[in-house]
């Protein structure tokens, strides 16, 4: 083929030369759809990553099983077990550590389970062999180094009628959090060997069943009780795991899915959005070529193809790119995570690959372009060649409406006027704004959401706890004063109650019940965030002065004076602040009242406390640990040790902290980059206008205030619109996630809108300083002939 010379077998074989010629502004229209993809595929697969995390975290909280179905009999137990979709199933008995058996005068949970479902329950062995025959039994790592227990030892469990029974312990099995805060011996044996040394009276019973992958638990679970002939609600569920794995049928997380496929739509159509606008650009930018292509005897069905097949083309590079874009984004955050607390999250996926993810970046990518391309496509097509012929295909025709460009400079007024002269452009480009406003608002409700149900550590939450055994005020003041003189404790408060304390007020005509307690410095301290009138100095510092808990109907106020019965006698106290919050729940109902630690005393007469709560310096010694755990036996207290489940709340609270905020992250960089690029899109779309006016006399601070101008119609439309679709979305989502479950009211989230307007602003400023530096350094010939 002699060079230089081109064969086509199709007109469409332009599309291939064309792309060629013009590899720099094809760029343009590959970063969109390249970063509409990469957006995509990182919002899915950052939500995949996240659920596999959440399950591998709920499975260590709370096991691996699926549905229980308590007190099953014989016969019911035989038809469950038949289902092909069971992978593992089986009783768990429990004795319960009220029944009265005790281990060294520590109260004993006793369970009965087969070793294959012990493992769905999360239980794992760190020593010795699982105990299945005999009178063997396994016990609990912490009680076993507290009593010096191993494997072989035999064990002597004190019965509640005075007898003994006889144990063998063949294994030590892991802590679990709530043994740990109860301070239990957790002893566990084979359901035949439980079955065997206690009647049926003594404990209850529970059938667990895991299903097999890709199982439709709910479905299955309709399935069981109409076999069993029970209602469904009767089936219990291991709700956090089910929800992670988005099997939940529970209103709440039901109400949740759906908002979440709200908020994922927005994540779509604003992608389709930013391809469209792309390609709307480059059409009009073009227009001038589809007339030629017109004079040499295109029809408008073949231009339409050749719009379509150049979207696809772009297609072919920009997906994989951006797919590709994706995971390396997914596998950095992941790494990040994983680099900067390898505690928390040692089990996030480093390297993994979200199908989902990939599926749905892919499908985006390939539908948007096919969708983006039919308008611009049928524009195009509707190009006569006329315009080719005439020279000025991109030229506009005269302003009309002029007098509303009167008043102001004229860069201005030309920078206002070419934003608004094209309404398509002007529509694409400003809702393309608005969406990522939207996106930011709706998925910063998930902040709210995230704030309510997974608990952050309070201030006065404690890593261990002495407690009085028969909740009185009987811990002295002594053992106070030595836990605040240890170097590996951090800080030591004290409280004493008074439990089923009678009481009356103005607003009750007949005695009521309640509670008093008493809070010293550190309390007071945290107490200041949670006051909802009044003055907690008073209480501090006046005796007879008391706060007064919020809670169901009950509205308390400053000021209400109340009688105490205590120890037989009326006391007179007057309420001096309300809180709306506070560490403790009132089982029945009853009021709370916290006050002083001098007024407690004058109050009831006690001088002891009732519990010790400890917060233990960074690298506290498990040494000091087990010295307090013996000293607290010895004194007859209940030792609390609630470091696990700090660990487990904090853990999943920095996870899913990691991955709200990453979220919104992301899409603020989606929408910088996307303002900057359509910005850019747009000013290389008239290069050859701003040529014409370089020409004439136009100075480069005049081209930026243009740029500039115009740039702004469109954040100003896009903030006004944005705002206008986001308040609403984040109140859908705020009430589909929030106040449907805990009742709270939404309000305008104004931090919210002042970062994604203000982020919004500062990227368009930003966006157009580099096209008008490009147009000022640009050669002016070269410029009116660019094409």
């Amino acid at each position: 083929m002699p060079e230089g010379r081109l064969y086509m077998n199709s007109y469409l074989d332009l599309v291939k030369e064309y792309a060629e010629k013009h590899k720099r502004k094809n760029r343009m229209s590959l970063f969109v759809i390249l970063l509409a993809v990469a957006l995509v595929a990182t919002i899915f697969g950052m939500a995949d990553m996240e659920l596999q995390t959440q399950q591998i975290s709920m499975k260590k909280q709370y096991g691996s099983w699926h549905i229980g179905i308590k007190d099953m009999a014989k016969k019911q137990e035989q038809i469950v077990a038949l289902r092909p979709q069971i992978a593992v199933s089986g009783y768990l008995e429990s004795v319960g550590s009220r029944s009265g058996y005790t281990l060294f005068g520590k109260a004993a949970n006793i369970s009965g389970v087969d070793e294959a479902l012990a493992k769905e329950l999360g239980i794992r062995l760190e020593a010795g062999t699982w105990p299945d025959k005999g009178n063997e039994a396994l016990i609990t790592g912490t009680m076993a180094r507290t009593f010096g227990i191993e494997p072989g030892d035999s064990i002597t469990l004190e019965r509640p009628d005075g007898d003994d029974m006889q144990l063998l312990i063949t294994a030590v099995a892991g802590d679990t959090a709530s043994i740990l805060k109860a301070d239990q011996a957790g002893i566990l044996m084979s359901v035949e060997t439980l079955r065997r040394l206690f009647s049926p009276e003594e404990y209850s019973s529970a059938y667990y069943i895991k299903f097999r992958p890709f199982t439709n638990i709910q479905a299955e679970k309709l399935k069981i009780a109409e076999s069993l002939g029970i209602t469904p609600d009767s089936i219990g569920e291991n709700a956090y795991l089910l929800a992670a794995m988005g099997q939940s049928d529970d209103p709440f997380f039901v109400g949740i899915y759906g908002t979440a496929a709200v908020l994922f739509l927005f994540v779509l159509t604003a992608a389709v959005l930013m391809i469209t606008s792309s390609f709307q650009t480059s059409v009009t930018d073009r227009i001038r070529f589809f007339g030629m292509l017109r004079c040499l005897g295109a029809t408008r069905k073949q231009v339409k193809r050749f719009v379509i097949k150049e979207g696809m083309c772009y297609c072919r590079k920009a997906i994989p790119a951006g797919l590709a874009v994706g995971v390396l984004v997914i596998w950095m955050l992941c790494g990040f995570l994983r680099v900067m607390n390898p505690e928390y999250f040692a089990d996030i996926p480093l390297f993994g690959i979200s199908i989902p993810a990939l599926a749905a970046g892919a499908a985006v990518g390939l539908a948007a372009c096919l969708l983006a391309s039919l308008s611009p496509a049928k524009k195009a097509s509707s190009v006569s060649p006329l315009t080719a012929v005439s020279g000025n295909a991109r030229l506009p025709g005269q302003m009309k409406n002029m007098r509303f460009f009167r008043a102001g400079k004229v860069d201005r007024n030309l920078g206002i006027y070419h934003a608004l002269e094209n309404r398509k452009n002007l529509l694409l480009m400003t809702v393309s704004f608005a969406l990522s406003i939207l996106m930011f608002m709706s998925f910063s409700g998930i902040v709210d959401f995230m704030h309510h149900a997974v608990r952050p550590l309070r201030p006065w939450s404690p890593d261990l706890s002495l407690v009085s055994a028969d909740n009185t005020c009987s811990i002295e003041n002594k053992i106070y004063e030595e836990l605040e003189k240890n170097p590996e404790i951090n800080k030591v408060y004290g409280r004493m109650f008074a439990f089923d304390v009678p009481f009356s007020g103005e607003q009750s005509e007949t005695q009521e019940m309640s509670y008093l307690v008493s809070y010293e410095e550190h309390q007071f301290g945290w107490a200041e965030d949670f006051l909802q009138e009044g003055s907690i100095e008073e209480v501090r510092g006046t005796p007879g002065k008391v706060l007064a808990v919020a809670g169901e109907g009950r509205d308390w106020h400053t000021g209400e004076r109340l009688e105490l019965e205590l120890n037989g006698e009326l006391r007179q106290v007057q309420i001096a602040g309300v809180l709306g919050s506070s560490p403790f729940d009132s089982e029945n109902g009853e009021s709370i009242f916290i006050c002083s630690e001098d007024s407690f005393r004058q109050l009831t007469g006690e001088n002891a406390f009732t519990i010790l709560d400890i917060q233990l310096k960074r690298g506290a010694s498990e040494e000091m640990v087990t010295q307090l755990r013996e000293q607290a036996a010895g004194l007859g207290l209940t030792f609390s040790d609630a470091r696990q489940s700090k660990a487990e709340s904090q853990a999943v609270m920095i996870s899913f902290s990691v991955f709200v905020y990453g979220f919104l992250a992301v899409i603020l960089m989606i929408a910088v980059l996307h303002i900057i690029n359509s910005i850019n899109m747009s000013v290389t779309s008239r290069m050859n206008q701003c040529g014409v006016m370089r020409a004439i006399g136009m100075e480069g601070g005049q081209l930026l205030r243009m740029v500039r101008a115009e740039a702004v119609v469109y954040a100003a439309l896009g903030s006004i619109l944005g705002i206008a679709m986001g308040i609403p979305a984040h109140h859908f989502v705020f009430k589909m996630m929030v106040t449907s479950h805990w009742g709270t009211a939404w309000q305008v989230p104004f931090l919210q809108l002042a970062v994604v307007v203000g982020v919004t602003v500062a990227a368009t400023l930003l966006a157009v300083r580099g096209p008008a530096r490009k147009i000022r350094d640009m050669d002016i010939v070269d410029t009116i002939h660019a094409l």
